[in-house]
């Protein structure tokens, strides 16, 4: 019987990767006293590709955030994702990174 596909590789060794798409909006809401930021990743490991999202309103972490390019290391990033979806690299095509954007960047007041 062949092998079926697995969608999701144990977490236990975490996501470590190379971001090749990012996108961080800051979103200001005159009913929230903070900014809002999100910031989406799609982040290419060995095996696929990890889509990944952070939320956040804590100002002193807006300029830290990853940028595309870098190389990350989930246990050493210093900021927990809010949502994960591994995508093997045979499914992973732009049309999902751009579901993923849309579905976790927030509209609102001043989206930058």
């Amino acid at each position: 019987m062949p092998a079926t596909p697995t969608t999701t590789p144990p977490t236990a060794r975490g996501i470590s990767g190379t971001i090749v798409e990012a996108e961080i909006k800051q979103v200001v809401d005159p009913t929230r006293p903070l900014p809002l930021v999100t910031a989406v990743y799609a982040i290419e490991a060995e095996d696929g590709f990890w889509l990944c999202s952070y939320y956040g309103s804590n100002r002193s972490n807006f300029d830290y955030l990853p940028q595309k390019g870098a190389v990350v290391e989930e246990a050493k990033l210093g900021m927990v994702f809010h949502s994960k979806e591994f995508v093997p690299k045979d499914q992973y095509q732009p049309a999902r990174w751009g579901d993923f954007k849309r579905l976790h960047i927030p509209v609102g007041h001043g989206a930058h």
